[in-house]
């Protein structure tokens, strides 16, 4: 499409994270459209990779190319490359433009009176990043969008501009995948009860609660006496009775392990608009969370899911064991989950949502 030059997206990875995701996902679909994409990314993850500093993204942005920025180790720099009255994106995957270093503030007051010190997390100098932060934003003043209405909400109290919601999307199938095609393949009884924990990082994944999924898990054990589960993300492979721990595993083998279970189980303690609750529905997996952050615009209490109020344990528990000891309430959430998500969160209106903002910028 001749009126919308190359859109060169900047992220941290190379290829794994959210972000790196969803930028990825918008390559291939502007390249279905005919128009040019390039990536840049600060960590490279395959041999022969070559990385690029913060400070490199501006003078890459020539000819007219927009530039749509998804993360960076290092805002002040990046922005600061990029001269004013160049054409520019910045999806926001998490709060770290507007804070001293935290990507969630979870309550933390300091937020609010700019990041002042001391920082209760000890971020170095958190009050001049924030501010130097703000002050490139001030200057380049780039269109904002976020994947929830939350997000959004809190960006433009700190930013002092507007936040487009543009939901993330996913490739959705066709068709729900067979749960007894998934268990025969994994091994596992066609009968039984199986939950799923997922996050990168497994046990060690603090804002998803890694640190309590054995908890979860015992207590769920006892209610549900003949319950399976599965913990994806971590850093080894292990099988503790009816506990398998799974290291990370791709996203063929994630999608093998949702077809076959009951329910994601996410307790998360900050979150935006997670791609894996975004996966689990697109794989008929009714989804157990906590109602934090965007997670109540992807998840319909009752519905699609469950929603527990956020860092309650036991009601957590409660909710999950009462959903998994009724096959036709999982069966009919999932079922739920699936077609709705399929409406709302595809990647092609994720793709034609961003079209409409480059065209604008044109």
């Amino acid at each position: 499409m001749a009126d919308v030059p190359v859109i060169r997206h900047h992220t941290g990875m190379e290829s794994s994270g959210g972000a790196t995701r969803v930028a990825r996902l918008l390559m291939d679909g502007l390249a279905g459209r005919g128009i040019g994409t390039a990536l840049s990314f600060e960590v490279a993850e395959e041999a022969g990779s070559e990385p690029a500093r913060p400070g490199e993204f501006g003078p890459s942005l020539r000819g007219g190319a927009i530039g749509h920025v998804h993360c960076t180790g290092d805002w002040p720099a990046l922005l600061g490359s990029v001269d004013v009255g160049r054409r520019l994106v910045i999806t926001l995957h998490d709060c770290d433009l507007f804070t001293g270093g935290c990507p969630y503030p979870l309550g933390c007051a300091n937020v609010d009176e700019g990041c002042a010190a001391p920082c209760p997390r000890v971020f170095p100098d958190s009050s001049a990043l924030r501010k130097a932060k703000l002050d490139q934003v001030r200057r380049l003043d780039p269109v904002l969008a976020a994947p929830s209405r939350w997000l959004a909400r809190l960006a433009k109290t700190h930013l002092l501009r507007p936040v487009s919601v543009i939901p993330n999307g996913i490739p959705w199938p066709d068709r729900m995948p067979s749960k007894k095609e998934a268990r025969r393949r994994l091994g596992v009884n066609p009968d039984a009860r199986v939950a799923l924990f997922a996050a990168h990082g497994g046990l060690d994944a603090a804002y998803k609660s890694g640190d309590v999924w054995k908890d979860i898990w015992a207590a769920l054990k006892e209610r549900v006496p003949g319950l399976v589960c599965f913990a994806a993300g971590g850093d080894r492979e292990e099988r503790m009775g009816d506990l398998v721990l799974w290291p990370y595993v791709d996203r063929d083998k994630l999608f093998l392990l949702m077809a076959a279970a009951d329910a994601l189980l996410y307790p998360t303690r900050a979150d935006n608009h997670s791609l894996v609750v975004l996966e689990a529905m697109s794989r008929g997996l009714p989804v157990v969370a906590y109602g934090v952050g965007g997670v109540p615009e992807q998840v319909a209490d009752q519905v699609t899911g469950l929603l527990v109020e956020p860092g309650d344990l036991a009601a957590f528990v409660e909710a999950a064991a009462g959903l998994l000891a009724v096959p036709g309430m999982v069966r009919q959430m999932g079922i739920e989950a699936f077609e709705s998500g399929r409406k709302r969160f595809g990647v092609e209106r994720m793709v034609a949502d961003y079209m409409r903002v480059y065209k604008r910028l044109c």
